[in-house]
């Protein structure tokens, strides 16, 4: 018996037995399930191609670096969801795993994982631990011996991928020079989050908080530049997150709770002030370049992703949301850091901010991206009302 004859209601000649009746509304209560938990976007875009740091690497670092043993990729980095370490900072998915669960896409591999164009059907991330913005010459000029993997370094990892996505289209494709402007008018681009680095990497070394301000412009320009040279490309959506609050991580608690008295704290979240402003400064200049961008080219979507405002409605409401630890470190801590032998971890990190100090959770994770697919921390509107504009 078919869900169509079931639907078929009784007319004034015909009535549904018990059993009949009870198979409909099964089959009904099966259809409907089925429509209302596929994702959101699923058809929507048909990759995604992420950049960024160690808020969105899913595994580059790990594998670039796995003579050295790197303690993102041991346990107990990755227990609450992949039951393993997978070389997420986390325990368990990042936001771009969200999206990219929201928009019917296996997971975004990591560029440094996959060996051939097939395993990148559903895009590549380039994103990888402890990069930055800019690339070293900028740091050199600003009196720090600093070598990162910067957005330079995955701009030439995401070219030279693409070439081998063109390389491996179709013939006709590849001769009508379409193929790369094929590939990326239908995909999402998600343009970090990067730059905290560019000022994590400062404050670490002491440079006073001014000179790191003066960096804001510069970090914003790399951005700019590389949504410039992919539109030029092809592309024709991004979301692009802006800085989270920094100073509500228990790394920049500890480290700098010395360099000042209480009116360097918020009494409504007893986060560090200062920092906390220096990041919305960031994501003030960011927000007014993508403005400009957007009048630059009203073809393409670009979506700012409010990570910043996300993330301190847990700290301004932690109750309400499930967090009792929210500026508390669930695993490790300054004698033996997580990811290390004898490391100590939490029984329940859905009730921590900070997976590992600096890190979040994936519980974090999961109200930023709810956030910014549904709102309202998006905008100008939520991802989850955006698709590739069609021609």
């Amino acid at each position: 018996m078919t869900l169509m004859s079931l639907l078929r209601l009784p007319g004034e000649h015909c009535s549904l037995s018990p059993a009949t009746l009870a198979a409909w509304w099964s089959l009904l209560l099966l259809a409907v399930i089925g429509i209302s938990g596929s994702p959101v976007l699923a058809g929507c875009y048909t990759r995604i191609f992420s950049f960024g740091d160690s808020l969105t690497d899913t595994g580059n670092y790990v594998h670039l670096t796995a003579t050295s043993h790197s303690p993102y990729g041991a346990p107990p980095y990755g227990r609450t969801f992949f039951g393993k370490p997978t070389g997420r900072a986390s325990d368990g998915r990042l936001v771009i795993d969200f999206i990219a669960e929201e928009l019917g896409l296996a997971k975004v591999t990591a560029i440094q994982a996959g060996t051939a164009p097939g395993d990148f059907q559903s895009g590549a991330n380039f994103a990888i631990i402890s990069a930055t913005a800019n690339n070293g010459s900028f740091f050199a000029g600003n009196g720090m011996d600093i070598r990162p993997f910067s957005l330079d370094t995955q701009m030439l990892w995401f070219r030279t991928h693409l070439r081998e996505l063109v390389q491996a289209a179709s013939p006709a494709a590849q001769q009508n020079g379409s193929a790369a402007a094929a590939l990326l008018s239908g995909a999402l681009v998600a343009l970090g989050e990067i730059g905290g680095n560019d000022y994590n990497f400062a404050f670490s070394r002491g440079v006073p908080r001014d000179e790191v301000r003066r960096f804001v412009p510069a970090v914003v320009d790399k951005l700019a530049g590389a949504m410039e040279d992919l539109i030029a490309l092809g592309a024709r959506a991004f979301v692009v997150p802006g800085n989270l609050p920094f100073g509500c991580t228990p790394l920049y608690l500890q480290r700098f709770r010395a360099n000042g008295g209480w009116w360097d704290y918020d009494p409504a979240t007893g986060c560090l002030a200062w920092f906390n402003r220096f990041a919305q400064y960031h994501n003030r200049v960011l927000t007014a370049r993508l403005d400009k961008l957007r009048r630059l080219h009203p073809d393409v979507t670009i979506v700012y992703a409010d990570w910043y405002e996300a993330t301190m409605s847990i700290f301004q409401a932690p109750g309400k949301l499930g967090f009792t630890n929210a500026l508390r470190t669930c695993c490790g801590n300054q004698t033996v850091p997580c990811g290390m032998p004898g490391c100590s971890v939490c029984k329940d990190p859905s009730t921590f901010g900070s997976w590992d100090g600096t890190h979040p959770t994936q519980a974090v994770y999961k109200v930023i991206a709810d956030g910014v697919l549904h709102g309202p921390y998006a905008s100008p509107v939520p991802l989850a009302e955006t698709c590739p504009p069609t021609t």
